[in-house]
């Protein structure tokens, strides 16, 4: 869905600049502006399989209270913010501390802790039911993914301030964040979903190796982390998802291709060409016009044949997520190969709409890599604070005591290496590259190997260069 996501980040921008609402239906104020609430029947209706959630069990409502309570970042704080989010706490920026504290960022935090500790979350979906499924919003989404950097941020901030076990629930809170949003039906919301989780766990990471924490600690982490086992967000509800939405734009194409003409306006304006082609949205599709409109996209837009190349592609898609991409290449599939010679030439509609979607299995095979080095992390850690400070001599003993495929390399399919040297030692995963290169790292993570050392390497002090000559 290249073109689709570039139109509808577009239609994003188009509408949040201008906070459209329409008239009636319920409408959320998110950061000050208001959208309309796309009906989840409506949804349904047009073959999206979104889940109903009662809105007093519904996670999501209170993530929203979250998003309107927090401070605006003042931007000479950026630079403190990110070296907090991605290293450790930036202790010569006492300012940040003061913004943590505001009422306002407490306040979405425990929102944000109440709504983590909720069972069920669907966010909602934005927009004018009157319009094409191409203008489903997502607005909340920035300000989820903000939301839960503050989390992570402050968690750095309790770090540092000795107070582990309020630092710990700050990054599990971070790390149901991610399972939460990952709930939803879009990729989008996957990948969000992803990378806050990944941002919760990555600090879960740094604060085993680097701070002091008892063995009772540990244990108490060890057993959350096993709670959250099957909870793991991975790519592939938003791979489902994006099946869905291909065929149900092939559906809307087929039925009343003239609409395109509608979101083209909406896109880029009033135009007369746009004006005297788009129908009136508001038109019965069963009069005379609609039967018409309908006759002329089954020519055009031959929906079976369309609909069977899309849902082929994604099948194709979901069986390499499911074995894992270090044996994807026993499927014989090739995303552009596939969509080049398997997709006639007349389909232009599958050829546009259809992505790459091997970067998001790559992104969700990631997560899981993490989440297996934590556990082996945490185990390593209270065998070594158990035995006299000996850590284990062979990884295989700490998989005995936990639960059968806690520690597999997804990206190889069997444990993570490991390595001791003295009091030293060495986890890593082959990555995305699929070779044991020793416990070597590249300067981006998909180079070489996912390493984890112990004791790990000192971070770079902070520097603030906004206050530099």
């Amino acid at each position: 869905m290249k073109i689709l996501s570039i139109l509808a980040t577009i239609l994003v921008s188009v509408l949040s600049a201008n906070s459209l609402v329409a008239d009636d239906g319920e409408t959320v104020e998110l950061r000050g502006e208001k959208f309309r609430v796309w009906p989840t029947e409506n949804l349904i209706a047009r073959g999206l399989s979104i889940r109903e959630v009662p809105r007093e069990q519904n996670a999501a409502w209170t993530y929203i209270e979250a998003i309107n309570s927090f401070e605006e970042l003042p931007k000479e704080l950026e630079d403190g913010f990110d070296y907090a989010l991605r290293d450790a706490w930036p202790e010569s920026c006492t300012p940040l501390a003061d913004y943590l504290k505001l009422p306002g960022n407490q306040s979405a935090i425990e929102r944000a802790h109440k709504a983590a500790a909720m069972d069920r979350c669907q966010m909602p979906y934005f927009g004018d039911p009157k319009d094409s499924i191409i203008g489903v919003l997502l607005p909340n989404l920035s300000h989820f993914r903000f939301l839960g950097k503050l989390m992570v941020v402050d968690g750095r901030r309790l770090e540092a301030e000795g107070n582990y076990a309020e630092a710990m629930r700050n990054y599990l809170t971070a790390m149901g964040m991610g399972e939460h949003v990952a709930q939803g039906h879009t990729l989008i919301e996957g990948l969000v979903g992803l990378a806050v989780w990944a941002a919760g766990n990555r600090a879960t990471d740094d604060m085993v190796l680097r701070r002091p924490l008892s063995v009772k600690q540990l244990r108490t982490l060890e057993k959350e982390l096993g709670r959250r086992v099957s909870r793991l967000p991975t790519a592939e509800r938003g791979l489902r998802g994006e099946r869905e939405f291909g065929p149900a734009m092939v559906d809307e194409l087929s039925s009343r291709p003239l609409r395109l003409f509608g979101n083209l306006s909406a896109l880029t304006g009033p135009s007369e060409a746009w004006d005297i082609m788009a129908p009136d949205p508001n038109s019965n599709p069963a009069d005379g016009w609609g039967q018409l409109e309908r006759r002329i996209g089954r020519m055009v837009f031959p929906d079976r044949a369309i609909k069977r190349h899309m849902l082929g592609f994604y099948d194709l898609v979901l069986d390499r997520a499911a074995v894992g991409t270090h044996q994807s290449a026993q499927l014989e599939f090739d995303e552009e190969k596939y969509i080049n010679e398997k997709i006639p030439a007349w389909d232009v509609v599958s050829r546009m709409l259809l992505p790459s979607l091997s970067r998001a299995t790559l992104l969700g095979e990631r997560n899981e890599t993490r989440f297996a080095a934590t556990r082996a992390i945490v185990a390593i850690r209270i065998h070594a604070l158990t035995h006299d400070h000996e850590p284990p001599d062979d990884i295989s003993k700490l998989a005995e005591n936990l639960p059968d495929g806690a520690l597999i390399d997804p990206f190889s399919g069997d444990l993570l290496l490991y390595r001791r040297m003295g009091i030293e030692w060495i986890l890593y995963s082959v990555g995305p590259d699929y070779v044991d290169d020793g416990g070597q790292e590249g300067k981006r993570w998909e180079d070489l190997d996912m390493v984890w050392r112990y004791p790990p390497e000192p971070v770079e002090p902070f520097e603030d260069e906004k206050t530099e000559d």
